[in-house]
């Protein structure tokens, strides 16, 4: 008999157990180690919860929501973003996903929520296909940009950056909301709320959150979370797309200087770009070039950011040398709400639901 409970700390060894056995991808397979917290994942939202699975007290499955008041279609609409699906594979094909997702559904329904979202990477197709029977539609194809950090990158001499201070909030606050405005599921910052944002992250600090500014102000921000301090992916295994692109990359390598993919059994380690926003296109470039340097003064491989195509940053970022993951953003609605114009505005996708 399957029991679904909300997770306790000491569940904690449990969880990370289980989550060593369920690799992660489709093309590139990572193995996952969240040791010592597996709850760092969701300490960034504000109000989360994590339900695990449990069959004759042992963890089977788990997965996490976090609720959220954010704007979509320009109404204030309280939302679940749901994450972290996994069941143990020697217990799949049970029903184990669904009674997870039953239980979302019935807790959210008592905290009101009007709507459930999640995003599903595009080659996923058994989630895709759990989900849309659980009565989710697909409403947008987004994308994660990860930029390769391989060569150190040139400034502009007129380059201004530095790392910000509290005092700057208020005025990152209004760019990154001006910058966002008119995006579904984003909800404006008020000072307060970035300095929250800010502690509630681990690996992230006012050190990691970097300005461009010029003579009329600080026209770009970019931070960088440093994600090897929340999980450590190592890579398992390719498949055999993946392999062909890679000995091209190699041969390509023998003449010019090219990314340094790992092997598998080498960890892949990465930054996820965050609080990103700009008034001026080369104000952000040069910030995006700055945290590449860090990046390989650091030995780190990637710099994740999920995106919409249609947005300004994603024209900025595809400049640089990047590989491309497909997101699809799936929704629910659990109110009487109606929601008709969700895949036209342009997203917003705040790092920590990637």
């Amino acid at each position: 008999m399957i029991e679904i409970r909300r997770a306790t700390e000491g569940d904690n060894r449990a969880l990370i157990e289980l989550q060593t056995r369920c690799p992660q991808g489709t093309s590139l397979i990572l193995n996952v180690d969240s040791s010592p917290d597996f709850f760092a994942r969701s300490k960034p939202f504000k109000d989360w919860t994590v339900l695990v699975a449990v069959d004759d007290g042992r963890i089977v499955g788990s997965a996490g929501y976090a609720i959220s008041d954010v704007l979509v279609e320009g109404r204030l609409v309280k939302t679940a973003y749901e994450y972290g699906f996994m069941v143990d594979p020697q217990e799949r094909r049970k029903g184990i996903a669904v009674k997870l997702q039953e239980c979302i559904e019935q807790n959210a329904v008592e905290r009101n929520v009007d709507l459930l979202y999640l995003n599903i990477i595009e080659d996923n197709v058994p989630s895709a296909n759990l989900f849309s029977k659980m009565g989710f539609e697909k409403v947008k194809e987004c994308t994660t940009l990860s930029l390769m950090a391989y060569k150190k990158q040139r400034l502009t001499k007129e380059a201004n950056i530095r790392s910000a201070e509290k005092s700057d909030f208020t005025e990152i606050a209004e760019m990154i909301n001006e910058m966002y405005r008119n995006y579904n599921f984003f909800n404006p910052f008020k000072t307060e709320d970035l300095l929250d944002y800010l502690d509630r992250m681990p690996g992230f600090n006012l050190h990691n959150l970097f300005v461009f500014q010029d003579n009329q102000g600080i026209s770009a921000c970019l931070g960088y979370w440093d994600y090897t301090k929340v999980r450590k992916y190592i890579v398992e295994r390719f498949n055999w797309r993946l392999r062909a692109q890679l000995f091209l990359m190699r041969i390509a390598g023998l003449f010019t200087e090219m990314p340094q993919i790992p092997k598998p059994g080498e960890p892949l380690l990465s930054y996820n770009l965050t609080a990103l926003a700009f008034k001026q296109t080369e104000s952000i470039a040069d910030l995006v070039k700055h945290v590449v340097n860090v990046a390989l003064e650091n030995r780190i491989t990637l710099l994740h950011v999920p995106t919409d195509m249609e947005s300004p940053v994603a024209k900025v970022l595809s400049q640089f040398r990047h590989a491309k993951v497909g997101l699809q953003f799936f929704v629910k609605s659990l109110s009487e709400k109606r929601f008709s114009r969700l895949g036209e505005n342009k997203l917003y996708i705040d790092i920590t639901e990637m």
